[in-house]
């Protein structure tokens, strides 16, 4: 909080507010999402349903011929979650 607001705030018996427009914008948008997040809990509460599980993300590359950490001359096969027992030698 900047000297001069501070300054305001006390000098005016608290007439002037110590938080800008823009963090009690975000303040309230806060809490209209946390009302919204609760009435949508007791929504599906009322309906018997569980949310909703969210996927789990992909990670890492794609099933392909990578280079292989074993055989620095070869290639290897990831089958897109684990390295699998095939190798390419280069040549």
């Amino acid at each position: 909080m900047g000297l001069i607001r501070k300054s305001l705030m006390i000098g005016t018996a608290g007439l002037v507010r110590g938080s800008s427009k823009k963090q009690r914008v975000a303040k309230k948008s806060l809490r209209e999402l946390q009302t919204q997040t609760r009435l949508q809990r007791q929504a599906l509460a009322q309906q018997g349903e569980a949310p909703a599980a969210q996927p789990a993300a992909p990670t890492g590359p794609p099933a392909g011929w990578y280079p292989s950490p074993q055989r620095p001359s070869a290639t290897q096969w990831w089958d897109g979650s684990r390295w699998t027992e095939h190798f390419k030698t280069a040549g």
